[in-house]
């Protein structure tokens, strides 16, 4: 239910958890299901307010391929799934392997132990996963070098949505908005928490709880554990520990695209719906045999359609599709192909010039409209069977790729964040590698032709040009064994603080392909079952 900070003030909850995005609502909806009592902390409000956003603005950024650090985020209920597409993919068993390119970044648990919680991570989120290989729900067939991977979508990723009526309902979940908060009170030793610094509407409170959990995202879980280092420098290893570095995201774009012949294959690639509404896909992963046959880092493709112009180029096909954009909007357009530019230089004189080429694309174009309505992406269907190769790739756990405080300070004193963050070489080059031995499958499949979007001299150079992160914020406070090089255990407790924890993707050692949202609920579940164990004995 929602709450009012002062009723929190005199006495002492269970859990405090801070941030209600996914992670943070996950966890707090599982723990208070079990009759504990939890306080869930949300710097924002129940909409997005720019001005609240902005206390996550970064003082600097080092590089061009890091989005303004205030658009990555959403400081609301619901946090970013609020801009999220609902996208929901597993971690593969490759990422909880150690192997040099990930230097000494190791997952301290098996991919069993997040295995486990995966299915109620979907049906939070409402990406349910069909029952592969039922009729309808066939995987494209494949062996050797290659395997599917499915993802699945939720069908309303506003979690704020999807959960405000059972956030409402549970008497001992109580949601404070505007409450910001801003550092940690250890006690005398530097041992544990006693309370939360929160600056609510224009003044300083202090929270206590028995357990606390930073949720508040990647960026700002460092945040917050950089200011408590900066008053106890031992703190993490200290200012040359692993707090805050090994930043990490991922690789995306487009290199190439396949004209497909094996038309069952192309057709097992498209969005497809299960019982439950939510869509679902497969998608191209290397196998681990590959991976280390070749040194590749992780990485997944899917299909994509191609900008409009190219699959209508066409006369009276180009007529149609410009008609089509007068009718239907820019806007839809947009939603058709984010990468089409469309000219207006063809005219009705051509669809009446080429009947054919002009039904056909105004049939496709209208299918593809009525559906877009209900697709996560709007997905053009083509007689020519010609689609762009989407990638998404890893990135290598740098120790320069990090997070600082700066001298700048936000509205409420808390030092805002310099950023450090690039791609280097070898994360591009790994996901060229992939690409090729991709090709080189494709066609002893005859699946298909391969076909690169670029000259293979320039490929480098459009992997970096499209490198674009700030979303994921992966790393910043990772998980292992040791305090020498990680923050959290595999519970996700501080190493340094015995009630502190930390939730979300920043815990991830390494990064993978998979988006973040559906493993770091997944976490947070598991991490409510450790929670409930901790406080019941």
């Amino acid at each position: 239910m929602i709450s009012s900070l002062q009723n929190l003030l005199a006495g002492r909850v269970d859990v405090c958890v801070v941030g209600s995005g996914p992670v943070g609502l996950a966890l707090g909806i599982a723990l208070a299901r079990s009759g504990l009592s939890v306080a869930l902390l949300e710097s924002g409000g129940k909409a997005i307010s720019e001005k609240t956003n902005r206390l996550a603005a970064a003082a600097s950024i080092s590089t061009s391929h890091h989005a303004e650090a205030s658009l990555t985020i959403r400081r609301a209920v619901g946090g970013t799934s609020k801009a999220w597409g609902g996208r929901c993919v597993e971690f593969d068993d490759s990422d909880f392997d150690g192997r040099p390119a990930r230097g000494d970044a190791r997952w301290p648990i098996e991919h069993s132990a997040l295995r486990a919680y995966y299915d109620d991570a979907r049906t939070f989120l409402g990406a349910e996963l069909p029952d592969v290989g039922k009729p309808g729900v066939e995987m494209p067939d494949m062996d050797g070098d290659f395997e599917p991977s499915i993802e699945s979508w939720a069908r309303e990723p506003d979690m704020a949505k999807a959960h405000g009526a059972l956030i409402e309902s549970l008497p001992n979940l109580h949601l404070v908005t505007q409450a910001t908060v801003i550092g940690l009170d250890l006690d005398r030793e530097g041992a544990r928490t006693k309370r939360l610094m929160v600056w609510h509407r224009g003044k300083l409170h202090s929270l206590g709880a028995t357990i606390f959990v930073l949720a508040c995202g990647g960026r700002e879980n460092a945040r917050l554990l950089l200011a408590a280092q900066e008053i106890a420098p031992r703190l993490f290893g200290g200012v040359d520990g692993p707090l805050g570095r090994y930043y990490m995201g991922h690789l995306a774009g487009e290199l190439a695209r396949i004209r497909f012949t094996d038309r069952s294959f192309m057709e097992k690639m498209f969005f497809r719906r299960n019982g439950t509404g939510a869509w679902f896909r497969s998608r191209l992963i290397p196998s681990i045999a590959l991976q280390n046959e070749r040194d590749l880092l992780n990485s997944v493709f899917w299909l994509r359609s191609p900008p409009l112009e190219e699959v209508y180029a066409a006369p009276g096909a180009r007529a149609t599709l410009n008609l089509f954009k007068a009718l239907t909007g820019r806007r839809k357009m947009r939603r058709m192909s984010f990468k089409a530019r469309v000219s207006d230089t063809a005219s009705l004189s051509d669809m009446v010039a080429n009947p054919v080429q002009s039904f056909n694309a105004a049939l496709q174009l209208t299918t593809s409209a009525l559906k877009s309505e209900r697709q996560p992406n709007f997905f053009v269907k083509n007689g020519e069977h010609l689609y762009w190769l989407a990638y998404h790739g890893e990135q290598r756990p740098v120790a320069s790729n990090r997070v600082r405080l700066s001298s700048e300070v936000d509205e409420t004193g808390l030092k805002r964040l310099a950023v450090s963050f690039d791609f280097d070489e070898e994360d591009l080059a790994s996901l060229i590698r992939c690409h090729h031995a991709l090709a080189e499958w494709i066609g002893k499949r005859r699946i298909g032709t391969f076909e690169w979007l670029h000259p293979e001299d320039g490929l480098q150079t459009a992997v970096r040009r499209q490198a674009l992160d700030g979303y994921h914020q992966i790393g910043l406070t990772r998980m292992g064994a040791s305090p020498r090089s990680s923050v959290v255990d595999g519970n996700c407790r501080c190493h340094d603080l015995a009630n502190l924890y930390v939730a979300g993707s920043s815990v991830f050692p390494v990064s993978g392909q998979a988006n973040p949202t559906l493993p770091a609920v997944a976490l947070a579940l598991r991490l409510a079952d450790h929670l409930k164990g901790e406080l019941r004995g």
